[in-house]
């Protein structure tokens, strides 16, 4: 049984910030977006990127092999 992309890739998420119920997940054509709290990107990415490639070799995996899903990190553009 294949689980929903979005629903994994939030509790995955809320499982490495430090708070989780500011932790919002969107999906915008194949790609789930991800957006935390302020100050808690780098969280997410990790050290390298490993965190959040780790997450989004998970999704990859749990859903369904025909559908391309990506996970990407949805934070506010600086001006």
């Amino acid at each position: 049984m294949k689980s929903d992309p979005m629903d994994l890739t939030l509790f995955l998420s809320q499982s490495v910030v430090d708070q989780p119920s500011l932790v919002r997940v969107s999906r915008r054509g194949p790609t789930v977006l991800v957006r935390v709290a302020p100050g808690e990107e780098g969280r997410l990415i990790g050290r390298q990127g490993r965190v959040i490639q780790a997450i989004r070799t998970l999704v990859r995996a749990a859903s369904d092999p025909r559908e391309r899903v990506n996970v990407d990190l949805d934070a506010p553009r600086k001006a």
